[in-house]
């Protein structure tokens, strides 16, 4: 049960919180806004109406996105200016007179807010993220609809498909004159370019695999000799003029993939990882992603409870001070999660190996730390 000073101390934490993802939010649309106004004007016929309505609906959309990539900074920074404030109000000094411990006095209430605030992250990446993937490369006042992509040819790596075509649509999850080349292991002697005017993609649904279903295939299914493999990729339509091959590559795969691959929930992030369409490297992606995640909420912990010694630390040399240097080794410590997802690019470190690196770093940290604290 938390005590009076905690439950406001508690409140205030997450009021800075919502201070700062409110300023945020404010400078990135007044930025994006100030250059990109015409796109909503144009697409809304010059109605004001419209216009506000569209600028609303976009940059809400948008809103979960920075959320989730700024949460993590913004809940580190909410604990050196929640502190801040408890030492330029003396709130602390009365409980240290009556011999509390001051990790006692601070640490319940502000790992408490920091546990909420991972918590909203989690709900919104695992709830909403997961499916509005597409909304992050929408077109301004379009809706997102109809968002045209150029496609960046793939292959699947189970069946050696490989999958091309002239645009993506991510809303409608359709390719605008597909192109899947078929292998000689699925095609018989050569190779064969199965071409549609219009591929859309079916996830899995019961005892139907995930795969595009090409309207009016050229050539037709009659006309390609398959392989006993290729029965298994290539499946009749109920329309003759269509085709339905098998594949576990998604649109989001085939534009701007890395981009979107950290806002996936995680039963997507797990599942891609282990799906044999997905070549090595994007599944090293995935794994780093994987595990940077299960570290998140220890990471930002460590960070509250970094901060607790810095600002009300012994021999203050002034809050300016001490702010500055919280903030330095706050930034070293986010600025390390960012630093390590080059390391298995120069192959200094496995993927999984190089997401714990900032963890392992920060514990002893931490712990050198605690004697600083001001008692």
């Amino acid at each position: 049960m938390l005590t009076t000073f905690e439950r406001q101390l508690f409140r205030q934490f997450l009021f800075v919180n919502a201070v700062y993802l409110c300023v945020i939010l404010g400078l990135f649309t007044v930025i994006d806004l100030f250059d990109n106004v015409d796109d909503f004007v144009n697409h809304s016929n010059g109605q004001p109406l419209t216009i506000v309505l569209s600028i609303a609906s976009y940059y809400g959309k948008m809103g979960m996105f920075i959320f989730d990539a700024a949460s993590v900074p913004m809940i580190a920074m909410s604990g050196l200016t929640t502190l801040l404030l408890c030492k330029r109000r003396g709130q602390v000094k009365p409980f240290l007179s009556a011999g509390i411990p001051t990790y006692r006095v601070l640490a319940p209430a502000l790992l408490m807010g920091a546990c909420v605030m991972v918590g909203l992250k989690m709900v919104n990446r695992e709830v909403f993220l997961g499916d509005a993937v597409h909304h992050l490369h929408s077109s301004r006042g379009g809706g997102g609809a109809e968002t045209l992509h150029l496609v960046a040819p793939r292959y699947d790596h189970a069946s050696q498909i490989l999958i091309d075509g002239w645009a993506v649509y991510p809303h409608t999850q359709r390719i605008e004159k597909a192109a899947f080349v078929l292998p000689p292991e699925i095609a018989g002697q050569d190779m064969i370019c199965l071409k549609a005017d219009e591929a859309e993609f079916y996830p899995k649904q019961g005892n139907r695999p995930s795969g595009w279903l090409l309207r009016n295939a050229n050539p037709p299914m009659a006309e390609i000799p398959l392989t006993e493999q290729g029965k298994s990729y290539l499946l009749r339509s109920k329309q003759s003029e269509n085709i339905f091959v098998v594949s576990d590559v998604t649109p989001d795969l085939i534009y701007k993939a890395k981009e979107s691959s950290g806002f996936l929930s995680t039963a997507q992030l797990v599942e891609r990882i282990n799906s044999p369409a997905i070549d090595n490297n994007t599944a090293r992606d995935l794994e780093f992603n994987f595990h940077a995640r299960v570290i998140e909420p220890f990471l930002t912990g460590l960070m509250i409870w970094i901060s607790i010694p810095v600002i009300l630390q012994k021999e203050s040399r002034g809050m300016i001070v001490n702010a500055g240097e919280c903030g330095f080794w706050l930034f070293a410590v986010i600025g390390s999660t960012y630093a390590v997802r080059f390391l298995p690019a120069l192959q200094v470190a496995e993927p999984v190996q190089a997401a714990w690196i900032p963890l392992l770093l920060t514990t002893p940290l931490t712990v050198w730390m605690l004697d600083r604290v001001e008692t």
